[in-house]
């Protein structure tokens, strides 16, 4: 009787022990998988030393040596992430470059603020060049609808300011400027009341005055993230 509880007892402990070890060995396991994720980026950068240095000695011509003081982590992090994916001789390259130079230098570390790398993070390229342009000036654009049924249909832009030939997919400016309003550093804003057109006495249509410009978030975000000139323009 007494070896029979005993066998009990001990298939009792396996079933109690099991789990705990597998949990043990699962754990294990996620922590090295979890490691390996953390670190890969650091070997990224490694194994890219020529494209980081390229970075750091444009942010040397930048920044006066006695200006140098540390950057802030919560600023410093995301660039570093997000230039492993880009070339330093892009634009959004440039403002990475911009940024982690401002970053660093005293007398423009007040200029950046945290969320200015997630946000270049998500520029296009025909976005960072939309900014640039931004930076320098207001753009007018005017559109045309027509009014059919009490309904305002068939909105197309009569009037565009901006280069656009500038861009490499001209025509999607305005997508572009909806995602630069969501990221609050840009957008097309209506200057005026639109101006009815009319046509024997009734309202067949209107036209829409409005400009492209940069959001007063955005004129910080270009003050510390854009440079002046660039190679592309």
């Amino acid at each position: 009787m007494k070896e029979e509880k005993d066998k009990l007892l001990v298939e009792a402990y396996k079933d109690i022990l099991q789990p705990s070890a597998r949990e043990i060995g699962d754990l294990l396991r996620n922590t090295t998988k979890v490691a390996r994720f953390i670190f890969a980026p650091l070997d990224y950068l490694s194994a890219q030393q020529d494209r980081w240095q390229k970075y750091l000695a444009k942010v040397a011509e930048r920044v006066k040596e006695e200006n140098l003081v540390e950057g802030r982590p919560e600023v410093i992090g995301p660039i570093v992430e997000g230039i492993r994916y880009v070339d330093s001789d892009s634009l959004v390259g440039e403002l990475f470059t911009q940024l982690l130079a401002d970053s660093v230098d005293k007398e423009k570390q007040d200029l950046v603020h945290p969320a200015f790398p997630k946000i270049v993070q998500q520029l296009s390229h025909d976005e960072a060049v939309i900014l640039y342009y931004l930076k320098k000036q207001k753009f007018v654009v005017r559109q045309k609808w027509d009014f059919i049924n009490q309904r305002i249909e068939n909105m197309r832009t009569e009037y565009e300011e901006f280069p656009t030939a500038k861009l490499t997919y001209p025509s999607n400016i305005w997508m572009y400027m909806d995602h630069l309003n969501s990221l609050t550093i840009a957008g097309t804003w209506k200057t005026r009341n639109d101006d009815p057109i009319f046509s024997g006495g009734t309202q067949v249509g209107g036209i829409v005055h409005s400009e492209r410009k940069l959001s007063e978030f955005g004129v910080l975000f270009a003050k510390a993230c854009i440079p002046d000139q660039y190679a592309g323009e």
